[in-house]
């Protein structure tokens, strides 16, 4: 039996031998397949070539040609994927964006074909970025958008918090600071606990200057810190670049300056010329140049420094022929010149105005156009070239919202479910006594708080209702007054018209027109959101009273933090300015309205003022809608101050505390 076994397992071994022997000689000895891996070898070194730096461009455009003609034989899709990828870099590099989008498209269609979701967000993330190159920003942050949320299915946080940080400054370049921070902060997400420092400090510098153009510096400049600290790390630095170190201490110079601290600003832009870097680097050393001009006009506005460095800023950006460069030194002798030179100032302005205007920058044409309406207030072509440049830039920034709010929304989706697993898990690991006695020692806190302020506050809400009662009841009886007055006269009147006369052709117009009186006293009590649309929803009662030839310029709107503001201050914000609105488009004939939001030191103020007929102390304290406007002021500590004459327009001023 023995020898039966050992027999068969001798003559099974032989079989086996000779299988995987035939088997190796047909590999071999297969003269097609030997040909085929000599191709893929060589595309292999075709592709090498193209990728590496330091070829010449004609030669890494021609191997890469080289290398997709042989895939395209090959018909090998996974490696025309990868060359096509690197092809669309190539193109944006030497070329131009536009053929790279060309690219990018072709890439694009191939990925969908073979279902690769990685080559898929590749393809939508360089349009997006080709896009960006071109000013196209709305496409360009639907694309980065849709590669976003490719990566974040595919798990892959390391691009998707790249994706959001496009997006962010995106929405940096369009002026939508309170947006722009919502989105670099979800992008802090999914890399904050990564080693990806390039897009963490990217995300942190989006957010300083996202709160510094919301005029807060207070963190404009803690996560500016954010960013210098991460850069103390010898690993983060070599990652981030030692070059970008320059545009944060720049930043931060921007910042201090916006605290009123220029000595330490001035410091900070003085080391900076000095570095070897910025030398070198001509353009970033005009920036910084023209900053420091800037930033010592404003600490001293007849400093005979301020001057020479800003018309030496300008001079280096000519040379240089750098658009957005020359756009910023205009700006800041513009400013320059204001109180000095106003010939000079108005020159510098539509100097501004000329090398900007035709590149798509909404937000950079507002603010020249804010200059240059401010030095010629007369001009009613420029007033209608900002109101045009600020309906587009609206629009954009409400498309981009559009976009980005039910993926947000999605987000929000799958972070609770994912904390409602890691809850439940917490529950089963977790059955400490600890917590529940912290608790309990901080709920008898808060009782010891509640009972010794309880009478405090008791007596000042009492009073707060007493105003917001007035301001009710008033409200209920202008309405009633206007329902009364306006429409029941009218409606009588009708009706004796038509007992006399059912086929009065005068019945029809003046049902009409009592019609259009019963809408707009539902639109001055309508309601609105105060939520994330509530900017827009402003904006557009206020956009709604300019229908009869009305100019209105509104400034600082956009700095406003409104996330940030209260609703019952958004409410009465509201309510006021409809109120003064209405008030100006019933009584003061004015064809120019002004409004300038600011908000500094923890105060929110509105500034109205128009050119119309203007009215009396006795006028104004004539007027219930007036009156219920500073009752309602008042029911949230806030003031309202009135400015009018006859024939000298109509002013008031708006304060609201907001902490």
């Amino acid at each position: 039996m023995k020898r039966y076994t050992f027999t068969s397992l001798l003559f099974l071994g032989i079989v086996i031998s000779v299988f995987f022997n035939s088997c190796n000689h047909n590999v071999t000895n297969d003269p097609i397949a030997t040909q085929v891996s000599k191709k893929i070898d060589s595309l292999h070194t075709y592709y090498d070539i193209a990728s590496d730096n330091s070829n010449a461009k004609e030669k890494r455009l021609e191997t890469i040609n080289s290398f997709l003609q042989g895939t395209r034989k090959l018909e090998i899709d996974s490696l025309r994927l990868k060359g096509l990828s690197l092809y669309a870099k190539l193109l944006n590099k030497y070329k131009s964006p536009e053929k790279a989008m060309e690219q990018s498209y072709v890439l694009l269609q191939l990925a969908q074909q073979n279902q690769d979701s990685v080559y898929i967000g590749t393809a939508l993330y360089k349009l997006g970025l080709y896009n960006k190159k071109l000013d196209n920003y709305l496409e360009a942050f639907g694309y980065y958008n849709q590669s976003f949320k490719i990566y974040r299915n595919l798990k892959d946080s390391i691009n998707a918090g790249r994706c959001l940080m496009a997006m962010s400054n995106i929405q940096i370049a369009l002026g939508d600071h309170n947006a722009s921070k919502t989105t670099a902060t979800d992008g802090l997400k999914y890399v904050e606990n990564s080693s990806e420092y390039k897009i963490i400090s990217g995300l942190y510098h989006g957010i300083a200057i996202s709160f510094n153009q919301l005029k807060n510096p207070q963190k404009a400049f803690l996560w500016n810190s954010k960013v210098l600290g991460l850069l103390n790390d010898s690993i983060a630095k070599k990652k981030v670049g030692i070059h970008l170190l320059p545009v944060f201490k720049n930043t931060r110079a921007n910042i201090l300056a916006e605290q009123k601290k220029y000595e330490e600003s001035i410091a900070i832009l003085q080391s900076l010329l000095k570095d070897e870097s910025v030398i070198k680097k001509r353009t970033r050393y005009a920036q910084i140049l023209s900053n420091l001009g800037h930033i010592k006009f404003l600490q001293d506005p007849n400093n005979s420094e301020s001057e020479t460095m800003l018309l030496e800023a300008l001079s280096i950006r000519q040379q240089e022929k750098n658009v957005f460069g020359l756009f910023a030194s205009n700006i800041h002798l513009t400013k320059y010149y204001t109180n000095k030179d106003l010939g000079k100032a108005k020159y510098h302005a539509h100097e501004a105005y000329h090398s900007i205007k035709d590149f798509g920058d909404y937000e950079a044409l507002l603010e020249v156009l804010t200059l240059i309406t401010k030095l010629d207030p007369e001009s009613l072509e420029d007033h209608q070239r900002f109101k045009e440049a600020s309906l587009q830039l609206m629009e954009l920034r409400k498309k981009t919202r559009e976009i980005y709010a039910p993926t947000r929304f999605e987000n929000e989706n799958l972070l609770k479910e994912n904390a409602e697993k890691n809850r439940k898990i917490s529950e089963v690991r977790n059955e400490n006594t600890i917590y529940l006695l912290g608790i309990l020692l901080l709920l008898t806190g808060i009782g010891f708080i509640v009972y010794f302020f309880r009478q405090q506050m008791h007596y000042l809400n009492q009073q707060n209702k007493i105003i917001q009662f007035e301001a009710s009841y008033e409200t209920e009886t202008r309405i009633s007054k206007q329902l009364h007055d306006e429409l029941g006269n009218d409606i009588f009147q009708l009706m004796m018209q038509y007992q006399n006369d059912p086929h009065d052709s005068q019945i029809k117009d003046k049902l009409n027109i009592t019609y259009l009186k019963a809408r707009d006293i539902s639109r001055e009590n309508n309601e609105f959101e105060t939520g994330e649309t509530y900017p827009e929803e402003l904006n557009t009662m206020l956009q709604n009273y300019t229908q009869k030839g009305i100019q209105l310029i509104v400034i600082g709107f956009d700095r406003i933090d409104w996330d940030e503001v209260d609703k019952t201050i958004k409410i009465t914000v509201y309510r006021v300015l409809q109120e003064l609105m209405t008030n100006m488009q019933k009584h003061s004939q004015a064809s120019l309205v002004k409004l300038k939001f600011s908000n500094t030191n923890d105060t929110l103020t509105i500034n109205y003022s128009d050119n119309g007929v203007g009215m009396t102390e006795e006028d104004v304290k004539s007027k219930n809608g007036l009156r219920n406007t500073e009752n309602r002021i008042r029911a949230i500590r806030g003031t309202l101050i009135f400015d009018s004459e006859k024939g000298k327009g109509f002013k008031a001023e708006i304060q609201i505390p907001n902490s």
